[in-house]
């Protein structure tokens, strides 16, 4: 394991002929390495099938399936993952990342790719409000249509077009990465949308399983991202979309900045409903006319952002929703020699030194025999302190004869010695901070399945509400509430919308009570959104009071239970990440607040208690012990 990812093999780790050198991308369905061929002395980049909700690595670093209910899922997607590479391994096209080969170790299979120097447009866009100029945003554009029309000419989908899975390369060629058709095929078989889906680009069918998807979900996706470089925010989540469109149209918010075709073309793309977007690439261009790149400029599609990037920053993105720093810079290359122009010149000069001090030798010996003695100065004695009772200046006394002074100087006073610091102390702290890391890992990993879950259970909530729902049924309650949906034996059965005074539930029912997913909403405006049993919420999911405070992860009867985060919305906001117990933080974990500093370390019942670290806005790492949210000891 590594410091950037507790799932991921240990850096330096040798794959047949490939030595990982560093993690470049991770995320829920897989780990993404730079690595060494040490056969063709080139640097390649190495994506892991390890999904995290069904799959973990042992200590000899294998990944196995979580349990034996989960060995035939594991299996399935596997198989998944080498086909959808064995697919891209036929794709040689200046817009697409190419596929070198595929193997299979530690129990699981892995990807080589060509290793992509340069930044994604996530990272390009990744500060709020930014945008990319418009000259840009069409070759991105252009690039995009190129490479999905060459991609949906194969019978393929990509299914996971998003910021960071486009490459602008050092030479400004935009580049298709991390395709998630195996990811698709994996939740459809599993029934979920964990890891499957990225809510700002994913069209309306891909939050259905059983949705209809086709090359018009892929350009629903490129045009999100379009509108994220555009105006600087992705489009709403398509889940929000349902019912009351709140997307405000590209050709009215923009006009001033970009040609009208061009943005009536991305606004028809983003149609929330999928026949009324373009079925093809070929159909989407037709829609952009002339305001796409000229044909002199559309052999390369040359983008003005990346060249000018600072070569440190290089990162290639290869997978997940969330990105580490790389743990290792590649070597520069080699400088050519500029002999013999450069060495011969040195020689002669080393030549001539050479020469003149064997003529001047005999010369300096005579100057260094009668040269004087350098003497040693005396010190000068302390001075006599005066001391004086009265105003009038006293007599100073006479000043003490100088001691002699001997050949052997007298030795310097010892220096006090440094405080030791408190090794324990720093010991604990460092354990604490790492143990946080890991469960941050996986607190993050829940909060990415939650919020997909919530998204899976507004789509439920919308289907409730049809006014067209098969067999639905209108009863009123006892108190006065109201279920409008499907009965089964008089009882809540199906998909249905239930009015009370405590509030509004929407989603599927079993038994008169929800059940499955769907969501909540409360008088105050609280709302939940996720899993269900028994009428309780009960599993992943996304709880909200609107200005106060949020909560992703997994739940138990409305508290938060398991790995999750909990984040207040007020200004600075206080974001804690963990293991949840009772809606409390307890064990390992982090917590940040705002842009100030960053805690590692123990918690109890919500506050800082034992070791950790705060690492501050300047990088400062100070380590320590609390008691009850309060420091009562400071180390290094």
């Amino acid at each position: 394991m590594t410091t950037d990812n507790v799932h991921a093999l240990p850096l330096g780790t040798r794959l047949g002929d490939y030595r990982l050198d560093a993690i470049i991308g991770h995320g829920g369905f897989g780990i993404t390495y730079r690595a060494f061929d040490s056969q063709l002395a080139k640097v390649v980049a190495i994506k892991e099938y390890l999904p995290i909700e069904f799959a973990v690595r042992t200590a000899e670093g294998k990944v196995v399936p979580r349990g034996a209910r989960y060995a035939d899922d594991f299996a399935w997607g596997r198989e998944r993952f080498l086909d959808e590479a064995r697919a891209l391994a036929r794709f040689r096209h200046p817009h697409i990342v190419p596929v070198l080969r595929f193997l299979a170790a530690n129990g699981t299979a892995y990807t080589v790719m060509e290793f992509e120097d340069g930044q994604s447009v996530g990272q390009l866009l990744r500060q709020s409000g930014r945008r990319l100029p418009p000259d840009d945003v069409r070759r991105l554009a252009e690039g995009i249509l190129d490479g999905l029309a060459a991609v949906h000419a194969q019978g393929f989908l990509h299914r996971d077009i998003k910021p960071s899975n486009i490459i602008i390369r050092r030479d400004g060629v935009p580049i298709l990465i991390d395709f998630g058709a195996a990811r698709q095929a994996m939740g459809g078989r599993t029934r979920t949308l964990t890891s499957v889906l990225t809510p700002q680009y994913a069209p309306i069918e891909q939050y259905a399983m059983d949705g209809k998807q086709g090359p018009w979900s892929d350009i629903y996706s490129a045009a999100a991202v379009l509108h994220h470089a555009i105006a600087g925010v992705p489009p709403p989540e398509a889940a929000s979309r349902v019912g009351h469109d709140p997307y405000k149209p590209l050709a009215v918010t923009q006009v001033d900045r970009y040609d009208p075709t061009f943005l009536a073309a991305i606004d028809r793309a983003l149609a929330f409903v999928p026949t009324e977007r373009p079925q093809s690439v070929a159909a989407w261009r037709a829609l952009f006319g002339a305001s796409l790149p000229s044909s002199d400029d559309a052999p390369t599609r040359r983008m003005t952002v990346a060249p000018e990037l600072p070569r440190t920053s290089a990162a290639p993105r290869l997978g997940g929703a969330q990105r580490g720093e790389e743990v290792a810079a590649a070597a520069p290359p080699p400088q050519p020699s500029r002999f013999p122009t450069k060495w011969l010149a040195l020689a002669v000069v080393v030549a001539l030194a050479a020469v003149a001090f064997w003529f001047l030798k005999p010369k300096i010996g005579q100057m260094q025999a009668s040269a004087p003695p350098v003497a040693t100065p005396t010190p000068l004695p302390p001075p006599v302190p005066v001391t004086s009772t009265s105003s009038t200046p006293s007599t100073p006394a006479p000043a003490k004869a100088p001691v002699p002074q001997t050949s052997t100087p007298a030795a310097p006073a010892p220096a006090a010695a440094p405080a030791q610091p408190d090794k324990e102390l720093l010991t604990q702290a460092q354990r604490a901070a790492d143990d946080a890391r890991a469960v941050f890992d996986k607190a993050k990993d829940a909060a990415t399945a939650a919020r997909a879950m919530a998204g899976e259970a507004k789509i439920m909530a919308a289907r409730a509400a049809l006014a067209t729902l098969e067999n639905a049924q209108r009863i009123t309650l006892d108190d006065g509430g109201s279920y409008v949906g499907q009965l089964a034996d008089g009882k809540r059965q199906g998909l249905g919308v239930l009015n009370a005074n405590d509030g509004e539930r929407r989603g599927e029912w079993q038994g008169d009570l929800m059940n499955g997913r769907g969501t909540m909403r409360l008088p105050d405006g609280s709302r939940y959104e996720g899993q269900w049993r028994d009428g309780q919420s009960t599993g992943l999911g996304v709880m909200e009071k609107p200005g106060v405070e949020r909560e992703e992860g997994n739940f138990v009867a409305g508290k938060l239970e398991g790995p999750g985060l909990h984040r207040t919305l007020a200004d600075p906001a206080v974001v804690q990440m963990g293991e949840w117990h009772n809606d409390q933080l307890e064990g390992p974990g982090v917590e940040t607040v705002g842009d100030s500093e960053r805690y590692e370390g123990s918690f109890r019942a919500g506050k800082r208690h034992g070791y950790g670290q705060v690492t501050t806005a300047d990088k400062k790492v100070t380590s320590g012990r609390w008691e009850d949210g309060k420091r009562v000891e400071t180390g290094p």
